[in-house]
């Protein structure tokens, strides 16, 4: 069993051993026409870039070796990349790679364990209790998830259609994946000729994964509309 105080400090030299890949690679199609002259993750959101956001979160909680994998207008985060610390790299995994071929190309940069996420993706995550799980399970992969939402009115009714329920915009008790995935090096490795999505299908399907239901704010940049949304959900991070 751990100690609270061997627990904290096990987080703490952990985190020394930590490396953050940030998969901002991809051509950000349903963000044009902002992206055609840059990447996703270097759209700003109240006067801050994306990536900056989930940087600044990472420093936050001491973290600070972290990789971008980039892509699509590659260039554009050399110059950015000049506002931070030598920890950060900027890695060119290639415009229209896999994300495993692009998390692949960055692991010769990497330490021990890694923490995977998406570079339009920004969340107040429980850093520390995802490692807490994470070392709790002895090294089970763990995932962090966010529960779905309804845009609807959600209507339930019986086999003569009388309805007997009706939520406006429920909480459906789905969870999908959005990323904050920590992982050990070597299982991704061991995994580097599968896809993303064979990968997490199969740690899942073997029982070493863990979910960690992330149940504070989360924001999503896919369309413009989302990004009108996220321009007021960011100030509440």
């Amino acid at each position: 069993m751990y100690s609270f105080k061997t627990m904290n400090f096990n987080i703490s030299v952990f985190k020394k051993n930590l490396s953050v890949i940030i998969l901002a690679g991809g051509k950000g199609e349903r963000l044009k026409p902002l992206t055609k002259s840059l990447p996703k993750p270097l759209i700003k959101l109240e006067g801050r870039t994306i990536i900056e956001h989930i940087i600044f979160f990472f420093s936050k909680n001491k973290i600070n070796k972290i990789i971008i994998a980039g892509g699509y207008k590659f260039k554009a985060f050399l110059n950015f990349r000049k506002k931070f610390n030598k920890n950060i790299k900027v890695i060119n995994t290639g415009e229209n790679q896999k994300i495993m071929k692009r998390i692949i190309r960055c692991l010769s940069f990497c330490n021990e364990y890694i923490l995977i996420c998406y570079g339009d993706t920004i969340a107040d995550i429980k850093i520390n209790s995802v490692i807490k799980k994470f070392l709790k399970s002895n090294y089970k992969t763990v995932i962090c998830s966010y529960e779905m939402k309804s845009n609807f009115g959600v209507i339930k009714s019986n086999r003569s259609n009388i309805v007997y329920s009706f939520k406006e915009k429920p909480s459906l008790d789905i969870w999908f994946n959005i990323g904050y995935i920590l992982v050990k090096k070597d299982i991704l490795i061991k995994n580097k000729n599968k896809t993303f999505e064979k990968f997490l299908y199969l740690l899942s399907n073997s029982k070493n994964m863990i979910n960690h239901k992330h149940r504070g704010k989360h924001i999503t940049v896919n369309t413009l509309t989302e990004l009108e949304k996220a321009k007021k959900q960011i100030k509440k991070i």
